[in-house]
C-alpha cells in the first residue's frame, strides 16, 4: 500500500470520526509533528498555533479593511467639497479657481492639467484647449479608456499632459472627461508621492469628479 494512500485513508478516517481523540489525550500529546522553528511539537500545539496563524490573518484582513474605509472616506469627503465648489461658481473663473484650489489645497497635488478639445487655445495657466486629434496622438490609451487610469504614466505620456512641470509628477489620475458619448477632455492630476495614486486603488469618487466636469465644464468654456 503506498505511502499516498496511507495519507488519504488516515485523513478520510479522521474527518468521518471526529471524536477519535475524545478521552485520548496522552496520544494526542505523543503524537509528534514538524516545526519549523522548534524542531517537532504535539499535535495540540500544532492546532494552537494554527489558530493562532488564523487569528493574526484575520487581524490583518480586518486592519487593511479598516484602513481602507478610511481613505475611502476621506477620499469621499475630498470629492463632494470640490464638486460642491464647482456647482456653487456663477462665473467661469471661480469654476476654474474651485478647480484647481481643490486639487492643490484638499487633495494635495500641486501639478495638474485641465485639456478641452477644440480649436487650440490657452484657457488659463493650467486650461488649455487643443484638437482632439493631437491629444490622441500622445494619450489615445487614457482617452479610450472608460474609466480614469492611476499611478505612474508613460514618459511621453506624462510629458504631453504635464509640459513643463512633468519631472514633479511621480505618480498621476488622468480622467477622460465624457458629456454622454461625446468626448470633451481629460483632467491630469500629478503627485509627487509616487504611492499617492497607485492603479489598486477604487476609482469610484475620482469618476464622479470627471462626470460632474462633464455636465458642468461645457458652460465655462470660451466660445
Amino acid at each position: 500500500m503506498s505511502k499516498e494512500l496511507i495519507d488519504k485513508d488516515v485523513a478520510a478516517y479522521l474527518l468521518a470520526n471526529p471524536d477519535f481523540f475524545v478521552d485520548r489525550d496522552s496520544l494526542l500529546l505523543k503524537i509528534q509533528v514538524p516545526h519549523k522553528s522548534k524542531g517537532t511539537i504535539s499535535l495540540v500545539e500544532k492546532q494552537l498555533d494554527v489558530i493562532r496563524d488564523r487569528q493574526k490573518e484575520t487581524k490583518r484582513q480586518l486592519k487593511v479593511f479598516v484602513e481602507n474605509a478610511e481613505r475611502n472616506k476621506e477620499i469621499f469627503d475630498k470629492s463632494r467639497k470640490l464638486i460642491l465648489s464647482m456647482m456653487a461658481a456663477k462665473k467661469s473663473s471661480e469654476f476654474f479657481a474651485a478647480l484647481e484650489k481643490g486639487l492643490k489645497r484638499d487633495f494635495r497635488c500641486k501639478v495638474n492639467s485641465l485639456i478641452v478639445f477644440g480649436e487650440s487655445k490657452q484657457i488659463n495657466h493650467f486650461t488649455s484647449r487643443l484638437p482632439a486629434a493631437s491629444a490622441r496622438k500622445y494619450v489615445g490609451p487614457l482617452l479610450g479608456s472608460q474609466v480614469p487610469t492611476l499611478g505612474m504614466l508613460r514618459p511621453r505620456e506624462q510629458d504631453f499632459l504635464f509640459q513643463a512641470q512633468s519631472e514633479k509628477v511621480k505618480s498621476a489620475a488622468v480622467l477622460p472627461i465624457r458629456d454622454k458619448n461625446k468626448s470633451l477632455g481629460m483632467l491630469a492630476i500629478g503627485s509627487s508621492d509616487s504611492e499617492y495614486f497607485t492603479p489598486d486603488m477604487d476609482v469610484l469618487f475620482i469618476s464622479f469628479i470627471a462626470e460632474t466636469l462633464g455636465k458642468l465644464l461645457p458652460q465655462h468654456l470660451p466660445k
